[in-house]
This record gives structure tokens, C-alpha cells and sequence, in this order.
């Protein structure tokens, strides 16, 4: 695909993904293609909910800003808004209230590389 916009269109989570790190040969290439897809496919601002995993049951709205910074050891970091405050929120804690929007779709695969795929752990493909 050519648009990184097109390809939360795939139905497919594995296809995306594929599609997003299609030529990437280890982890920090891949960690910067996602760097990518975020940037084009997602609509900021956005409406999000923020579910801190320390916290059982925590969830806050906040309104995602952007791509705040991406580090190959914490990932993409996003800037958002949280009443009057902004901070910075690792992407995989963050839920776009529109479950069917591109901001969802990129934060879900996101989730499943970082969980699943081990996109941030050293040693892994």
C-alpha cells in the first residue's frame, strides 16, 4: 500500500501489520514504521480513554494531542490532555473512544505488537 492512511482499512490486523513493517529487518526499524503509521493514519485530537495497568478499574478521559516522542525502550508516547494538564501517556494504556475510528484501529495494533509480537522487548525479532 502507499497511504499508511489506507491500510486501517485492511480488516485483517495481521495484514496491517505486515503492511506497516513491510521492510523493516529488526525492532527499531519496525518501532519507526509504526512511528510513521501513527503520524499519517491517525485524526489528532482525539477523543480517549487512558486505563493505567497498576490501577484495576482506572480509567480517565483525556483528549490524545499527538506523537509526543518515540523511545526504543517505552515506545510511542503521546501528548495528551488531561483536564487542564498536559502529559505524556505511553500509547499501549491509551483507547480511542471511537472503537471503530483509524485512531482505534492504529492504537489496537499497536497493543498487539508491543503484547504479542514482543515489539519492545530486546531479543525478539
Amino acid at each position: 500500500m502507499d497511504d499508511m492512511e489506507d491500510i486501517t482499512k485492511l480488516a485483517d490486523q495481521s495484514q496491517r501489520l505486515s503492511e506497516v513493517t513491510v521492510d523493516c529487518y529488526n525492532q527499531s526499524e519496525e518501532l519507526s514504521a509504526i512511528e510513521v503509521y501513527f503520524t499519517d493514519a491517525m485524526h489528532f485530537p482525539f477523543a480517549a480513554t487512558w486505563r493505567d495497568p497498576d490501577e484495576p478499574g482506572h480509567a480517565e478521559a483525556v483528549t490524545v494531542l499527538g506523537v509526543d516522542e518515540v523511545h526504543e525502550r517505552r515506545g510511542v508516547l503521546l501528548s495528551v490532555k488531561h483536564g487542564q494538564k498536559r502529559r505524556r501517556l505511553l500509547a499501549e494504556q491509551v483507547w480511542a473512544d471511537d472503537e471503530h475510528s483509524a485512531n482505534a484501529i492504529v492504537l489496537h495494533d499497536y497493543r498487539y505488537w508491543v503484547d504479542e509480537l514482543h515489539g519492545l522487548t530486546p531479543g525478539y525479532g
